[in-house]
């Protein structure tokens, strides 16, 4: 449903797993939750 192949999802269960942001937003919006990040500008 995600689009996420199996074994990354099984990293990710194990603590393996390293997602990019996407990954974890398009599993995020399968499980109906929603995610709040701040990005942070040094200067």
């Amino acid at each position: 449903m995600a689009q996420v192949g199996l074994a990354t999802i099984k990293d990710i269960e194990r603590g393996k797993g390293n997602p990019a942001l996407n990954t974890v937003k398009k599993i995020l919006e399968v499980l109906g939750i929603e995610i709040d990040y701040k990005v942070r500008q040094t200067i």
